[in-house]
């Protein structure tokens, strides 16, 4: 993207916002919000969806975070997929250039993207394009989304109120752009630093080479030692070498053993899993023809006891017609009835001493049934054991083949040092009990130093090195001084464009302050011989005719505080370098009287910019430049209606 060119710190750029665009964006379904240049007021009651609208600006300005939803998905119409917010910027030529000049259109369309999945972006004039290249964008006209002088949303009075002196102090700068005062002085600060750093390193080295001189004047010979240490170093290295190589021999020979006896006991436990299974088989069948058995018996007890019910059900019948005859005095069907209970008693009998056989013949096929369940289970856990400890010799086996495989494999690797060993060496002791002495030897060896034989040409060198830190340490000390020059140079710059700054807008809070019958000032603190770090601003108002105290959340009613940030912020609307500022319920807690006193404040100072006033509350609007909108909601939906 071109590099966007603007006016000088503390002037407004020629762009100005014309219109909003919101698409499936919190309450709107679809809404278009015009603006003009001058003050935009927008009202409507709480709910409507009127801080929506600054709240799309924001978002669609970069801001990634927001107090009304955590994740911008949230901000998506319930419902739907995906949501547009779309600034249209007036991007017509003055004096022969356009505002944004990389645009060749009379109008300049931004829009953000926001869907469900967590996927954003943003197009600028149809075109796609990142993050960084929307802040570096309006960074040039300085709107930034975050500083709440420029844009403050709902809550952002008592937000302001907590805000510490210094984070006050650095909104003014960059909302006003005076960023670069600061940037230039901890660009400077960093410089010194750097040198600093640079010194501190030359005096070490310094330190250092002064040490090496005097040791070198005294280093001459020390070889006397050395001969035999290195002898000693090469006959340990070569037992180290054979150490290694008798130790992966006799890994080789136990992994080979140990794969001897595996191989025999898999041998052995396939055998007794072929064998398991046989008795497995067997089991089955008898499990099947006990099933079979069983459900015939089953079956036939069920025909049994339902042929007793219906020899009982007869004769109950026929003891009931016999009384029935009895009362008629009919003895010939009486005696024929009780010929009939004979016969069914006889044969319920016969079918009582079935069903007992019957009974009888289950109870010993369940007595069978739990004898070869018993079996067939003990067999099918034998079986998984068998299995089971198969599948680990399995393991164990191709593990120990593994490890044979790896030990050959280091045996083959140590070939070339066996060779560079020369002849054997048989050897008991460890490779770590070897290696400990090589280090010890060694360090022997290291303890003499490095000796070399033309001293006199290595102390040469170190007194001309000594010679040269010397020389550059005058060369930084000089810079050290330079840049604490324009250290201080920078910061006294800073303290008086910031000091003038507050001057200016003191003339203006001041006068504010006074029409609503209060007092005011804002100044400059916690500045130490110019620096920056703590550096802050502090208000301080008084109302009734009390005297100005310290602005904060907890001295202060709601309304003196509205009252004091829309005062502060009226103060610095002409310095202010964004074209377009904003404040959501810039009225909050305040009376009738100051209410009306702030919004004819706001009516004058803002003739030359573009300004978005949000209300719920009733406003006399008597000035015909004022452009009102009404924002309703109805249904869930909220809607814009222009009045004027």
């Amino acid at each position: 993207m071109p590099t966007i060119t603007t006016k000088e710190p503390g002037t407004s750029s020629s762009i100005w916002l014309k219109e909003i665009i919101l698409e499936n964006f919190m309450s709107y379904e679809y809404a278009r919000i015009p603006l003009k240049p001058g003050l935009n007021l927008i009202s409507g009651p709480n709910g409507a969806g009127k801080s929506s609208i600054l709240l799309a600006i924001s978002v669609a300005l970069g801001q990634i975070y927001t107090e009304r939803g955590k994740r911008l998905r949230d901000l998506i119409r319930r419902g739907n997929e995906i949501a547009r917010i779309t600034l249209v910027f007036d991007n017509d030529e003055k004096n022969g250039r356009r505002p944004i000049s990389f645009s060749d259109a009379d109008t300049f369309m931004l829009s953000r993207y926001l869907k469900n999945d967590g996927h954003y972006w943003w197009e600028a004039d149809y075109k796609q394009i990142n993050y960084e290249e929307v802040t570096r964008l309006f960074k040039g006209f300085g709107l930034d989304p975050d500083n709440m002088l420029i844009i403050m949303h709902q809550n952002t009075m008592e937000q302001f109120s907590l805000t510490s002196p210094q984070e006050k102090l650095k909104l003014l700068e960059e909302a006003v752009g005076f960023s670069s005062y600061r940037e230039k002085v901890i660009e400077a600060r960093n410089r010194l630093e750097s040198i600093i750093s640079e010194d501190d390193s030359i005096s070490e080295l310094l330190g250092r080479a002064e040490e090496s001189l005097g040791y070198w004047k005294e280093m001459h010979e020390k070889y006397l030692q050395r001969a035999e240490l290195e002898e000693k170093r090469s006959w340990l290295k070569r037992e180290e070498i054979w150490a290694r190589v008798i130790k992966q021999e006799r890994a080789l020979q136990s992994f080979e053993e140990q794969l001897n006896v595996k191989e025999y006991a898999l041998e052995s436990n396939l055998a007794e899993m072929e064998d398991t299974k046989g008795k497995i088989k067997a089991g089955r069948e008898k499990l099947d023809s006990w099933q079979i058995n069983s459900k015939e018996s089953f079956y036939e007890l069920l025909h049994r006891e339902k042929e007793r019910t219906k020899v009982e059900a007869l004769a109950e019948h026929l003891r009931e017609n016999e009384l029935i005859f009895s009362e008629r005095g009919e003895h010939d069907e009486v005696q024929k009835i009780r010929e009939r209970l004979k016969e069914a008693d006889k044969r319920r009998q016969e079918l009582n001493e079935a069903i007992s056989t019957v009974q009888s013949k289950l109870g010993a096929f369940e007595r069978s049934l739990e004898l070869t369940m018993d079996a067939y289970i003990t067999y099918r856990v034998k079986e998984e054991v068998l299995r089971f400890k198969r599948d680990l010799l399995g393991a164990d086996i191709k593990a120990t083949k593994n490890e044979i495989e790896r030990v050959n494999q280091k045996l083959a690797e140590l070939q070339s040092l066996k060779r560079k060993a020369s002849e054997r060496i048989e050897t008991e002791r460890k490779h770590s009990e070897i290696e400990n002495e090589i280090g010890f030897v060694g360090a022997k060896i290291e303890a003499l130093g490095k000796i070399p034989e033309e001293t006199e040409e290595i102390y040469t060198n170190y007194s001309k090195l000594f010679e040269e830190l010397q020389d550059k340490s005058k060369i930084v000390a000089a810079n050290k001084r330079e840049g604490l020059k324009e250290l201080d140079a920078r910061q006294k710059t800073w303290q008086k464009a910031i000091t003038d700054l507050l001057d200016s807008t003191n003339s203006s809070f001041q006068q504010i302050l006074s029409g609503i019958g209060a007092t005011g000032l804002a100044r400059l603190v916690n500045v130490v011989d110019g620096g920056i770090e703590n550096a802050g601003l502090e208000l301080h108002v008084g109302f009734s005719g009390s005297q100005p105290v310290l602005f904060d959340y907890y001295t202060q009613s709601g309304g003196e505080r509205s009252v004091s940030v829309m005062a502060f912020l009226l103060s610095i609307q002409q310095m202010l370098k964004a074209p377009f500022r904003a404040v959501d319920e810039f009225d909050l807690h305040m009376d009738p009287r100051n209410r009306e006193e702030i919004y004819k404040m706001m009516i004058s100072s803002m003739k030359e910019s573009e300004c978005l006033l949000i209300t719920p509350g009733q406003l006399t609007v008597t000035d015909p430049s004022v452009h009102i909108i009404v924002v309703q909601k109805a249904y869930g939906k909220s809607e814009v209606r222009e009045v004027r």
